[in-house]
């Protein structure tokens, strides 16, 4: 079998892993024949569920989902109506591309008002899949009626305080005194974080966010005033020329990110399609990352057939401060940071060290299928940014301040949407991309996108598609299909090839590489969908050999089959088995076997979820991530390597409309190790405790 054989020792844990987890399988499914059939069909809050976890389950990281996930949770308590929809509403559900907000544009126009569901099926684009992920958040109301979103009474508006506490039972070492020492950190292990929100339909919002991270200090040492981090917003909303004001904290979203793009950002995954980037403008930041928003004010205009947007933002960041001089005052800094973390006296040194001031304005120009826009963004910092003299930073940003200006343009027909970016930075240097997604048929969508940015092109708060994560030195071709080969069978996937004509920090040549995913789906009922993914990925990596370093292949696979089967309304049953394959130096190998339950139960307001999982990898090389559910709007995707055994158990409960409690417990335990973690994050023993609580007012 290749690369896809397990090694003899993989293959002797496997079958003790499989022999011992059968028992675990066995009494899930026989508690199924214990409980209620209760309704026949799932509840829709699952396909709730399920797409909260689709947007997760490709990526590596914990993104910036809240905002997404809070349009979606509003849609789904308070439908929106499809006989009145706007383009920018319907783009907040985000799994509707252009070319199908067109379709039901036009058809909206053409005969008049949609009465239900299966009326949308005659809608261009508009299949089974797709019906199913927007049925629980749309509604088939009257457009005469009074709609009750443009003009509503304040006494309407809507209330949420999130309040949540996470914390791991076992202590690290940066909490522990030794020799006499104080601890390392210095707060305690627990997370706190609390939020409040108002929501007047989409005329107004208004909140605040306070947080500190474990480790840091709470109302003592460096925070005297409590949290370590806070941030608001109010935004207002207009029926005139002026659309929107929003001051405090924010998100600037422009064309297709070359220039700028703050805050979720698709990229490469499953969803093959999802290559341009629509939601755009400027929107309340109530997110906790401590860096990559704007502070100030912001507002957004529309005349005629023109959108202006335009902000102003002035903050402090983190920064990595050069030593000072010798009047005690530093000059420049050596890099950005983002993690938010002050724990220890040199993270509190970086907090907020710098200022960065920034401007800009977009506008757009939309007249029927046509859009066409332009971007300017000014960046200035009160000290230089002064990098390391190294060849892979010869052609990155330094100095004090950055100009960015691009041009964007949108153009859509009845099966397919042209879109595509040009711009250019303060240092010359160009970045462009280009890209088509067609629906051909109801059952082939192809998607084509090329992208060549410069070396020296510069531009800090891009976030275009690309391989990298900075959006310079790379060239790329990006192909992606979708089809229905068959009834109740979908295969897709995408190859991405890629170079980058400049080393980089992890190269000491020009490179390459190459990406490839395939999945077949087969779905025939609600109750039933199995897929199966395998992905194969090659870039070249800089290694230490005979005394100097050369490029040398990286290659990855990973291999995926996936079971969700709902034998009643009240339960979901999750079983996944992955595969890795890592070689560098060598070959490196890792497999991971969960198995989910999903119950709620339809007379009690409860939701239950429940992992077991098995896994064991060479190294954090060939590690493992998966998606685990986890509170509203916290999101958790653990990476699996080493040897051992995880489970979690997450609950919620609506006491009423008004209060809403949620809990987590998860154990992780390590047969190949007797401490956990590096650094002042070690814990001793082979196991790591998390439990994470929150509870939810609303009114």
């Amino acid at each position: 079998m290749g690369y896809l054989a397990f090694p003899h020792r993989f293959q002797f844990n496997l079958r003790l892993m499989i022999k011992s987890f059968r028992y675990v399988i066995l009494l899930i499914f026989s508690g199924i024949f214990f409980i209620s059939e209760g309704q026949d069909s799932p509840d829709p809050s699952q396909d709730f569920e399920t797409i909260i976890e689709s947007l997760n389950e490709d990526l590596e990281d914990e993104a910036d989902y809240e905002p997404v996930l809070e349009n979606l949770e509003s849609f789904f308590e308070s439908p929106l109506n499809i006989n009145s929809a706007t383009v920018p509403e319907l783009q907040k559900l985000f799994f509707l591309n252009e070319i199908q907000i067109n379709n039901l544009l036009e058809y909206r126009k053409r005969t008049g008002e949609i009465y239900s569901i299966y009326e949308l099926n005659a809608v261009e684009g508009f299949n089974r899949e797709v019906l199913e992920k927007i049925a629980p958040f749309i509604r088939f109301g009257s457009v005469k009626a009074k709609d009750g979103r443009y003009k509503i009474p304040l006494k309407y508006g809507r209330h949420q305080v999130l309040l949540r506490s996470t914390g791991v039972l076992q202590k690290a070492k940066g909490y522990r005194q030794g020799n006499g020492k104080p601890p390392k950190y210095e707060g305690g292990n627990i997370r706190i974080y609390t939020r409040y929100r108002f929501l007047l339909g989409d005329k107004a919002s208004a909140g605040f966010t306070a947080e500190k991270d474990p480790g840091e200090a709470f109302f003592s040492g460096s925070n005297k005033s409590g949290f370590d981090y806070y941030s608001g917003h109010i935004s207002i909303g207009f029926n005139s020329i002026v659309q929107n004001i929003t001051i405090g904290d924010f998100l600037v979203r422009a064309g297709q990110g070359l220039v700028l793009w703050q805050g979720f950002s698709p990229g490469k995954s499953s969803d093959v399609m999802a290559i341009a980037k629509n939601i755009q403008g400027i929107s309340p930041y109530t997110s906790t990352d401590e860096n990559r928003f704007f502070r100030g004010a912001g507002a957004s205009l529309k005349i005629n057939d023109f959108n202006l947007n335009f902000f102003f933002s002035q903050k402090k960041r983190d920064a990595n401060l050069a030593p000072p001089d010798t009047s005690g005052i530093p000059g420049y800094f050596t890099s950005l940071q983002v993690s938010g973390l002050h724990r220890t006296g040199n993270e509190t040194d970086d907090e907020k060290s710098i200022r960065e001031t920034a401007a800009g304005a977009f506008v757009s120009y939309q007249k029927n299928r046509l859009k066409v826009g332009a971007t300017f963004f000014y960046q200035q910092f009160n000290l230089p940014l002064v990098l390391k003299d190294a060849p892979y930073n010869y052609y990155k940003f330094s100095g004090v301040k950055n100009m960015d200006f691009g041009i964007d343009y949108r153009y859509l027909t009845g099966i397919c949407q042209l879109f595509g970016e040009a711009a250019i930075s303060q240092s010359g240097g160009l970045a462009f991309l280009q890209g088509i997604k067609a629906h051909l048929h109801d059952r082939v969508d192809y998607s084509v996108l090329f992208r060549h940015f410069e070396r020296n092109y510069q531009a800090l708060y891009s976030n275009a598609f690309s391989e990298g994560s900075a959006n310079s030195n790379e060239t790329g071709l990006y192909f992606g299909a979708s089809l229905l080969p068959a009834r109740n069978f979908r295969l897709s996937g995408y190859a991405d090839l890629y170079k980058s004509p400049w080393l980089s920090y992890t190269t000491i040549a020009p490179s390459k590489g190459h990406d490839i995913l395939v999945q077949l789906d087969y779905r025939p009922s609600q109750k039933l969908q199995l897929y199966a993914r395998f992905k194969n990925e090659t870039k070249e990596v800089k290694v230490h050999i005979e005394k100097k370093y050369v490029n040398t292949p990286l290659n990855t696979k990973r291999a995926r089959l996936h079971l969700q089967y709902s034998p009643t309304g009240q339960i979901i049953l999750k079983s996944r088995f992955e595969y890795a394959f890592y070689k560098k130096y060598k070959k490196e190998y890792g497999f991971l076997l969960y198995q989910d339950v999903v119950y709620s139960p339809v007379k009690i307001p409860f939701k239950g979820y429940m992992r077991v999982a098995v896994f064991k990898t060479d190294s954090y090389n060939s590690r493992i991530y998966a998606y685990e559910n986890d509170l509203l709007y916290n999101y958790s995707i653990p990476a699996y390597y080493g040897n051992g055994f995880r489970v979690y158990l997450n609950t919620s409960y609506k006491f009423s409309t008004f209060l809403g409690v949620w809990l987590k417990l998860s154990n992780t335990t390590y047969s190949d190790r007797e401490s956990i973690g590096s650094g002042y994050n070690e814990v001793d023993g082979r196991n790591l405790t998390e439990v994470k609580i929150q509870a939810r007012l609303k009114f």
